[in-house]
């Protein structure tokens, strides 16, 4: 596991900046009366390991457009579907980086023992062993961030939050300095977003290309015919580079846009590196105890009016080949669930899931949390559903690796937050990596008996609409 790294104030070395316009974040003033006017007796108290400030405030400014405007070179953003939850972070009190769960979780034991509720906000890679790709490489295998200054909204009010991690064992005053210095840096690094615009002269790879996309698939089917494997989810990627370096917070800003049912998810590890998605899919979420999760395959593209959508669900649930690949994936999460819970139940069965550019078949799932598994070991045990990954789950990853050019990294996998017994986790796709110059854009199709590889091309492309729209016809 690596090091901890904390978030330093480096003033002298940043040169100034201009502020942003929006309205509210100012995170020094926020907690100046605290930082001030704790009591000069406890100068030479050892901090606590964990030294948290917390302020419920009325919602003054917008998060993610702070999360935007904020030029700091590590940050996440996260809002939750079906659930007017938002969490997002500036800067870093902690960030851990491991090659396995239980490394990582002893990493944060510390932090849980004084305050259970702290959210960390982070993931792992799609296999998760491997050593990543050179573009992923910033990622690693598990990463999660305990953030310098964490912003909350929820139906319980608007809250700010700052943490510091005292590894050290500095002294209460020692660490209210440090504090005050970092926030000050902070908010001193609030920027004007330049305004969007369409890039040109970019230049397009396409990993695979179509000729071989069709040979992907005639071996997958081939496969699927003897009986090998019963479903595999194939992904393509198109690479995208710029003359610059691309802008991870503008390209969040336009794809935060979208209005449509689905999580946005945004983790800058690194300047101009970044890792972001709107997702539809929600791995599992588990809330006092109450484990949600659920199981979407099958899709169809929106019509071009009210009458062509409608024919086009019909379709989608008419189909013998999308109800195959659907029932792969509800049976595989209905069975997780009741190795994980009891009293399971199937909220709601084959309903439509309408986003913007596409349509899925959704079904979910309820039940009691058994035991006191960590919320990470959850998301291993789900991890890959076959909505991603394919079935039976125990010979995916060889498949998966033979089959596809390219590394998955983070794509597909597991991104979201956790804290000791609670976590929200959104599958990682519908997503892209920035890293500096080049953008790569992910899709993935399931491959059942039935499936065509046109058909197949052509929903992936669906798929990526939601960056490359943003980008021109590309």
């Amino acid at each position: 596991m690596s090091s901890t790294r904390k978030y330093e104030s480096k003033r002298e070395e940043r040169p100034i900046v201009t502020h942003c316009t929006i309205a509210g974040p100012r995170f020094y003033p926020l907690f100046r009366e605290e930082l001030d006017c704790l009591p000069q007796a406890r100068d030479h108290q050892t901090a606590p390991y964990l030294f948290r400030l917390t302020k419920e405030i009325d919602s003054g400014f917008e998060i993610l457009d702070a999360v935007a405007a904020c030029d700091v070179p590590e940050k996440f953003y996260f809002s939750a579907k079906d659930d007017p939850f938002i969490l997002a972070g500036l800067g870093s009190a902690l960030t851990l980086e491991a090659t396995d769960t239980e490394s990582l979780l002893a990493g944060f034991s510390d932090l849980w023992a004084a305050n259970k509720s702290i959210p960390v906000f982070g993931g792992f890679s799609f296999y998760g062993d491997e050593n990543p790709a050179p573009e992923w490489d910033p990622f690693g295998h598990y990463r999660f961030t305990l953030p310098f200054v964490e912003i909350s909204k929820s139906p319980r009010g608007f809250h700010v939050a700052v943490n510091y991690v005292n590894a050290g064992k500095l002294s209460v005053r020692s660490v209210l300095k440090a504090i005050a210095e970092g926030l000050q840096d902070l908010d001193e690094r609030f920027r004007h977003l330049p305004p969007s615009s369409k890039p040109f002269g970019l230049a397009v790879e396409l990993i695979p290309d179509k000729s071989h996309w069709n040979s992907m698939i005639k071996k997958a089917l081939h496969s699927i015919s003897e009986e090998v494997i019963n479903k595999i989810v194939l992904a393509r990627k198109k690479i995208i580079t710029h003359a610059g370096f691309w802008d991870p917070a503008q390209i969040l800003t336009t794809m935060s846009k979208i209005e449509e049912n689905s999580f946005t998810f945004f983790y800058q590890v690194n300047e101009n590196i970044a890792f972001m998605g709107r997702s539809p899919e929600r791995l599992f979420r588990l809330k006092d105890g109450h484990i949600l999760a659920e199981a979407i395959a099958g899709t169809r593209p929106r019509g071009k009016n009210v009458f062509d959508d409608q024919r086009l669900e019909a379709e989608l649930l008419d189909s013998a080949k999308e109800r195959d690949e659907h029932r792969f994936v509800s049976g595989f999460i209905e069975t997780k669930m009741r190795q994980h819970c009891s009293d399971v139940r199937m909220e709601s069965r084959e309903e439509i899931l309408k986003l913007k550019n596409v349509q899925h078949i959704i079904t979910r799932f309820t039940g009691q949390a058994c035991g006191n598994a960590h919320p990470l070991s959850i998301a291993r045990a789900f991890h890959p559903t076959p909505a991603v990954g394919g079935y039976p789950q125990d010979k995916i990853f060889d498949h998966l690796k033979q089959s596809e050019p390219f590394h998955r990294g983070w794509y597909a996998a597991p991104i979201g937050w956790m804290n000791k017994t609670n976590a929200d986790f959104a599958v990682g796709i519908r997503s892209a990596l920035v890293n500096r110059n080049h953008l790569h854009i992910f899709a993935g199709a399931g491959i059942v008996r039935q499936s065509n590889a046109q058909a197949e091309w052509s929903e992936t492309e669906k798929k990526m609409d939601n960056f490359t729209a943003i980008l021109g016809d590309h």
